[in-house]
């Protein structure tokens, strides 16, 4: 067997002939890129285009699945417009990759608020909408100490984004940093490259899986993400008794989330997975859904019910523990109003539990200049103070013995003075004057 051979026998499992693919754009994006490569997905192909060679050249997917944006491979310098124009003097390149992979769903992962990421991926994503892809984008927003000016210029280029892919879900770092912040910062960085791999791999995965028992196929994932706009996706694994419905809560409820209710979503994409076909039973999967639907049905105008569009499907992970549960939430077709509401979520004793809602974009709510009143915040509770611990005395019972042996007035050096003292001697009073002595100094 020659090494030509053996080369595609390797590269094969990395960029077999499939309808899905993922694709990182700059560094952020190529990282979340190398994740899924080490995460093994099937079915996926794996691409990175960046202007970095060397962050190219790290990857370890396939060589002809990595595109250098640009000429000379020395990044965009955290400025999105020359990240575009990286983009555009590329562009053929990266048609001739999604042609000869013949791909019918994009997953365009970028970090926004730097350079490539931000510039170049809306220039893929108009070219993917042309070619008519489903094109799903998962991308990341800037900490909020790193500055107003990455901030802008990630929310400018994820409003451009918005115009050509078909949903996007955006992940805040804060966010991240809020359930990770406490890790070593590698493995807070992995932790990072996980969430927005598994929004991709949770997708894909649906369609690709070969143990389903309840088959989602790719028809349905289309009729729930095409044209949707914002999307929100969560993937939550629960055990116990109640695991149908703390598994739905733990997904709604993540920061990454939102902190949003999914109420009045159009679609709900719902898969289920457990480890053997045993492992769940119907009324599980019913629990599931009706959970859903609890928290994404809305009311109309006269008071009636209406029912989210619900797809779910089914399949067997066998590297889940006996007793896992996984189900990966999809959820699309909001209005900004719908995204602005506060969560309820009603826990097993039935008593409300609210989340702040976040506040939309001023231009969003089509308001300018004049800022919304922000509703008045409920006083603090005051709490009395902790008690001082209890802790071993500094001393021991020897010296607590000597210090009672030795008289309060020499301890403490006390000078005394023998006052005149009124003496009655057989109802005669004498007073008896007596001169004042001073006791010697004793220390």
């Amino acid at each position: 067997m020659d090494n030509y051979t053996i080369l595609n026998d390797l590269v094969s499992v990395k960029s077999q002939p499939s309808r899905i693919m993922a694709m990182g754009v700059g560094g952020a994006g190529g990282n979340a890129i190398e994740h899924m490569w080490e995460m093994q997905i099937e079915g996926v192909n794996l691409a990175a285009c960046n202007t970095d060679q060397d962050d190219l050249d790290k990857l370890h997917i396939a060589e002809e699945n990595r595109i250098l944006l640009g000429g000379d491979g020395l990044g965009a310098g955290n400025n999105s417009e020359r990240g575009a124009e990286c983009a555009v003097a590329s562009l053929d390149k990266v048609r001739d990759l999604l042609t000869a992979r013949g791909t019918e769903m994009l997953f365009l992962a970028a970090g926004m608020g730097a350079g490539t990421g931000t510039g170049a991926t809306p220039v893929i994503a108009e070219l993917a909408h042309e070619m008519e892809i489903l094109t799903v984008a998962i991308v990341t927003t800037p900490p909020s100490n790193e500055g107003p000016h990455r901030t802008a210029q990630a929310n400018a280029g994820i409003e451009k984004l918005r115009k050509y892919v078909d949903a996007i879900i955006v992940l805040s770092n804060d966010a991240i940093n809020q359930l990770y912040g406490h890790l070593p910062a590698a493995t807070g960085f992995g932790r990072a490259n996980d969430v927005v791999a598994f929004a991709a791999k949770g997708i894909a995965e649906i369609i690709t899986h070969r143990n389903n028992l309840v088959n989602v196929d790719f028809s349905d994932v289309c009729t729930v993400m095409r044209g949707s706009g914002s999307a929100i996706m969560g993937v939550a694994t629960e055990t116990g008794e109640d695991r149908a419905d703390k598994v739905i809560d733990s997904i709604i409820t993540s920061p990454l989330f939102g902190n949003v209710s999914i109420s009045g979503a159009r679609n709900v994409l719902i898969n289920i997975s457990v480890s053997s076909s045993e492992g769940l039973t119907l009324n599980e999967a019913h629990r599931v859904r009706d959970r859903v639907q609890h928290h994404a049905k809305t009311e109309d105008e006269n008071g009636n019910e209406r029912l989210t569009n619900i797809i779910w499907g089914m399949s067997i992970k066998p590297n889940l523990a006996e007793d896992e549960m996984e189900v990966v939430v999809v959820a699309t077709g909001f209005s900004n109003e719908n995204l602005a509401k506060p969560i309820i979520i009603k826990n097993n004793e039935e008593q409300d539990i609210v989340k702040a809602p976040v506040q939309q974009p001023q231009e969003e709510r089509g308001v300018v200049g004049k800022p919304e009143p922000q509703p008045e915040r409920a006083p603090m509770p005051k709490y009395r103070p902790a008690p001082a611990p209890i802790t071993r005395p500094s001393r021991n019972f020897a010296e607590f013995a000597e210090c009672k042996r030795v008289p309060a007035y020499i301890a403490h050096g006390i000078s005394l003075t023998v006052a005149a003292k009124a003496h009655q001697v057989a109802g005669v009073e004498k007073e008896q004057q007596s001169e004042s002595h001073d006791m010697p100094a004793l220390f």
